[in-house]
């Protein structure tokens, strides 16, 4: 008895000290660049480093007011939203047919559609740029808004299907029973019961395009560049300005963060059932 106490309590403690180090390690590069973003240059890379210091927020300041970053970071936002609720529009009853509808090919089709989101975007980069080229789309906030909807479409997809198949059948066979067209049966059973995965699928489709960096640099000039491209202009050839860089980094994440909270328990509920459902 007293022996499975012990192994109890190092069990225990092994997990305590396993998560404590795997948060240290998660947690510790956001803590140190926002350090950095709060001091200034000379104090930045400071060896050994200062903990205690006066902060300051010219690198926030020269960021926004000096480097223009508000406009990069607005374009993120505009096209990630209006491609990832363009990616939803069509996801959702695309996701619907794939998993209560049977169809010659169906199969075929979803693995076909799933390739979009596992090749890496290099390759199609010189299509999409020729294509873009010959139909004024370079540099426009449709065409960048095309390319995240493209990307995430198929994620959008296969998640959704897993969620909806979860679903019991019987209530929507009750629903059609009781009337309700295919299309009500979706918005008014699957759809609220499937929110959880919607959520997790929304969150995971915003990180991966406001995070973008590929298409956004190839196929953007100057007008709807992103925040990730807008970072840039801080990297020149007389030095790295990296107190900015740094700032920079901390605006981007934030927005992550904040969606990530907001939503966190229908991300979670999202992700258990999304472990549970089946192919």
């Amino acid at each position: 008895m007293v022996v499975n106490k012990k192994a109890q309590r190092l069990s225990a403690l092994a997990r305590g000290v396993f998560v404590a180090l795997l948060m240290f390690a998660t947690l510790f590069p956001f803590y140190w660049t926002l350090l950095i973003s709060l001091k200034n240059q000379n104090d930045a890379f400071q060896v050994p480093p200062d903990l205690i210091f006066v902060p300051t927020m010219e690198n926030y300041q020269e960021l926004f007011v000096n480097g223009d970053f508000g406009r990069f970071f607005l374009n993120s936002f505009i096209v990630c939203f209006f491609s990832i609720v363009l990616a939803l529009a069509v996801g959702i009853p695309s996701a619907y047919i794939f998993a209560r509808c049977e169809f010659k090919f169906k199969k075929a089709f979803f693995y076909i559609l799933l390739v979009t989101r596992m090749s890496p975007g290099a390759v199609f980069v010189i299509p999409y740029f020729i294509a873009y080229m010959k139909l004024g789309l370079l540099d426009t906030y449709l065409g960048l808004t095309l390319i995240y909807f493209a990307t995430n479409l198929g994620i959008i997809v296969w998640s959704l299907r897993a969620f909806m198949e979860d679903i019991p059948i019987t209530l929507e066979e009750a629903a059609r029973i009781d009337g309700c067209s295919l299309l009500q049966t979706m918005f008014h059973i699957t759809i609220p019961l499937a929110a959880p995965g919607i959520a997790s699928t929304a969150i995971l489709s915003f990180i991966f395009s406001w995070n973008e960096f590929l298409f956004a640099l190839l196929l953007t000039r100057n007008k709807v560049q992103t925040a990730p491209i807008g970072i840039l202009n801080f990297i020149v050839f007389e030095k790295m300005n990296w107190g900015v860089i740094a700032a920079g980094s901390i605006v981007i994440a934030l927005p992550v963060i904040i969606f990530g909270i907001a939503i966190r328990k229908y991300y979670v509920k999202g992700l258990t059932q999304g472990g549970l459902a089946g192919d």
